[in-house]
């Protein structure tokens, strides 16, 4: 018995094909999307927060959130527990986060070249070629964003897969064969080593969750229910993280023996366990780069996590993607001012907080600016401890109001 994980570039998969294959192997189907709902309903997140682990570069605040981890942590306890269900077909490239350990998966890919695509686009959505081509590039983007992330390799790397498929120059009916015949050959089987994978992912999976929740990245492997740790980056207290990291992973049900090492690029960045009572979206936008990158580096080494940017305009571009909690944002600045920013974003987001600075204002400005909704407002030399104080009061209002919103 075995699993088929499906992957396809944009316009590669026939729909013909896809309910041949469902009907020729009498295979249960279950897509990325069905998949992504039913992960954003258990844990009550928006699926297009999956969606946005799955295919865009990590946020500007993720060394301090771990959001992307923790998103794809949760997806792969779904594909795990799902492992359990045999003769199943997976589609999409989500089936990338399956370690390639589960060896009664059959892998396999339906690609084309990129005129066929395009003709293919042009036909079902109507647009021109440019069009079609734009919408392409930008979907295989995305979907290298993914393996490159996981195995540092395109999305159309041969070595990914058992079957590599061309539709265009492979008939339909030559293609689903391939594929059933691999299937009813027991080339690829349920094993005793296959089973041991599965129950080693969900294990793996699970301890990478709790660890997660707990504000911890590592890398976790597991074999034969036994876990190891990867730390990854460097931290002075190795020996007391150590320790809190096998406390933690004890705490999982089937866990046997716990072993903890550094990894290749330890010293190559600092390790940050997330702190889920201190801020952790802070922007700082000052079109004085040194002044900016200094507040945010002094921020970050108090714990706070905090990104810089130079401009009213990035500052407003960058904010419906990342969506800060906390603004601390110069007054005086070229192109679009502080003033205006502020205006901006108290109108589109009122639960972003917003602390002005200034090297000199009036009285009037300083009015003006908490009118417009301004939380904070000091002077550029005003204390860091100060400037922190207002970020964290900012940043129990964030959370009171939340609380407030979900009751």
């Amino acid at each position: 018995m075995s699993i088929i994980a499906l992957s396809n570039g944009l316009s590669c998969l026939e729909e013909a094909l896809l309910k041949e294959i469902i009907e020729k192997t009498k295979y249960s189907y279950i897509s990325e999307e069905d998949i992504i709902n039913k992960v954003s309903k258990k844990y009550n997140v928006s699926a297009k927060k999956f969606i946005k682990a799955l295919y865009y570069a990590p946020s500007i605040f993720n060394e301090f959130t771990h959001e992307k981890q923790k998103y794809l942590a949760y997806i792969q306890q779904y594909l795990a527990e799902s492992l359990t269900q045999d003769e199943l077909i997976i589609h999409g490239f989500i089936t990338h986060l399956i370690p390639v350990e589960i060896a009664h998966i059959l892998r396999v890919c339906l690609v084309s070249d990129i005129s066929y695509r395009k003709k293919k686009l042009i036909e079902t959505r109507k647009v021109n070629e440019k069009e079609a081509e734009s919408v392409i590039l930008k979907n295989d983007n995305e979907l290298n964003i993914l393996t490159k992330y996981i195995f540092n390799k395109s999305p159309w790397d041969s070595s990914l897969y058992d079957i590599l498929i061309p539709v265009d120059k492979v008939p339909l009916n030559e293609a689903v064969n391939l594929i059933v015949e691999s299937i009813e050959k027991k080339l690829i089987q349920l094993s005793q080593e296959s089973e041991q994978a599965i129950s080693d992912f969900k294990l793996s999976s699970q301890v990478k969750l709790t660890l997660i929740e707990k504000g911890h990245d590592v890398k976790v492997v597991a074999k034969n229910y036994n876990i190891n740790i990867i730390i990854d980056k460097y931290t002075m207290r190795l020996k007391k993280l150590s320790e809190e990291l096998k406390e933690i992973v004890r705490t999982v049900e089937g866990v046997q023996e716990i072993t903890i090492e550094t990894g290749p690029n330890f010293n190559d960045a600092i390790y940050r366990r997330y702190s889920f009572e201190e801020p952790s979206k802070v922007l700082v936008v000052d079109d004085e780069k040194d002044f900016a990158l200094t507040l945010s580096k002094r921020l970050q080494l108090r714990d706070v996590g905090s990104a810089a940017v130079f401009s009213g305009e990035d500052a407003l571009s960058i904010i419906e993607e990342e969506m800060p909690e906390v603004l601390i944002l110069d007054l005086k600045m070229g192109g679009i001012d502080g003033m205006e920013v502020l205006r901006s974003i108290k109108t589109k987001y009122p639960n972003i907080e917003v602390i002005m600075l200034t090297g000199h204002s009036s009285e009037a400005v300083k009015e003006e600016a908490k009118t417009l909704g301004a939380f904070e407002f000091f002077e550029k030399s005003a204390k860091i401890d100060n400037i922190l104080g207002a970020v964290k009061k900012a940043y129990v209002k964030i959370r009171k109001n939340k609380l407030e919103e979900e009751a």
